[in-house]
Parts: structure tokens; sequence; C-alpha cells
């Protein structure tokens, strides 16, 4: 096993989580209460995976190999047993093998560290630029980010821009299964472009910025 390498529980959503940013979560089924209970106790840990195949409440998922480790931030415990969460992505993980499908699913995974490889600062700050545009122009945000901060973190730049731009699941998660920052920058780029062009023709605004939906397990 190498370094990086540990036992994961496993939570399958129909979204996709991005490291660094934040998802809600409502819990209500028994087996996920016992999950957040234990993670609670433990480290705060579990993993979020897109599901490949089956549902999200009820029956069985199975998940995409590629997903990211979330950190616990928050627990509301409500009075009938259930809980709401505020979680961040942390780093990207590859599942290896499950290793437990009941009472919830829990994996054998690598923890992926981020490629290193530095991208070019004209991309990174025309995705900076057209990031801030969009949420402006197109979303109509009161509150943007500030455009040091976005530059300054090339891997959170690419995926706030992949997340804000409100992708089909499937497409989320190819993004997250990009290793490169720099080709994911690309990618947000070539959308960014695509979707402020758009709105220009279209003369159109849509109403505030979104980074993934409110999951209910």
């Amino acid at each position: 096993m190498t370094d990086n390498a540990r036992e994961l529980p496993l939570f399958p959503l129909n979204t996709v989580l991005f490291p660094s940013l934040p998802l809600p979560l409502h819990i209500f089924e028994e087996r996920y209460k016992l999950m957040i209970g234990t993670c609670v106790v433990t480290d705060n840990l579990f993993g979020v995976c897109l599901i490949k195949e089956g549902v999200e409440v009820g029956g069985p998922a199975e998940p995409f190999e590629i997903g990211t480790v979330a950190r616990i931030a928050e627990v509301e415990r409500l009075p009938d047993g259930r809980m709401n969460l505020m979680t961040f992505g942390q780093r990207r993980f590859r599942l290896e093998e499950l290793i437990q499908r009941e009472p919830y699913l829990v994996g054998r995974v690598v923890v992926l560290e981020p490629d290193g490889e530095p991208a070019a600062d004209e991309l990174v700050t025309d995705v900076a630029d057209r990031l801030l545009r969009y949420l402006r122009d197109v979303r109509g945000a009161a509150r943007l980010p500030d455009r040091a901060e976005l530059v300054a973190d090339v891997d959170r730049l690419s995926y706030l821009a992949a997340a804000t731009l409100g992708l089909p699941a499937r497409e989320r998660q190819s993004f997250l299964e990009t290793d490169s920052a720099a080709d994911r920058l690309q990618q947000a780029r070539d959308l960014l472009r695509r979707e402020i062009e758009n709105a220009r023709l279209f003369g159109r605004a849509i109403d505030g910025p979104s980074i993934g939906p409110f999951s209910r397990n």
C-alpha cells in the first residue's frame, strides 16, 4: 500500500464534488446517518463519488473510480435524527477496490496529488478574467471572488470555473478526471468563451452563480 492509500467510507451521489469547493448535504437514510456518525468521531472524512449505475436513495449504486475526499465542516442535528452537513472537497482519489457494501460502501482508495505542472500565466489570468466577467455579466453576481486569490490557486480556479458553469454531471466527472490543471483551464476557457458569447447573442442573463446543487442522500 502506498503512503496515499487508505480506507474511506463512500457516499455515491448524482453530483460531483470538486476539490476546495463546498457541498451541502441533507442526511436522512439510516445507512448514511451511521456513516456520518462514524466519520464525526474519527477524522471527519468520507469520499464523494458520482454514481455510474444505480440510484442515490435506497438501492445499490456503483460509483465512478475518481472521486473527491470530503471534509465535514459543520453538522446540524435535527430532532428526528436527520442531519444537515456542510462539507468541503479536499483532494481527488482513485477507488482501487470496494471492500464493504453494507450498510454503506467502503473503498480502498489512493489519494491523488496535484499534477504540479505550472500553467501558463496568460492562460491563468485569461480564465480568471473570463470567470469574473461571466459571474458579473451573465450570472449577475452581486459579489465577485478576489481576482488575486483566483490567480494564486490554479487548481481551485479551474474547478470553480467548471462548477460555476453548471455542467451536466457526466461532464463534471470528465473534468474531475482530468489530471492536468492546464488542460482543465483550457477547457474552462473554451466553455466560458462560449457561454459569454451565447449570452451576448441572445441578450440574456441568468440568476446568481451556482457551484453545485444541494444534495440529499
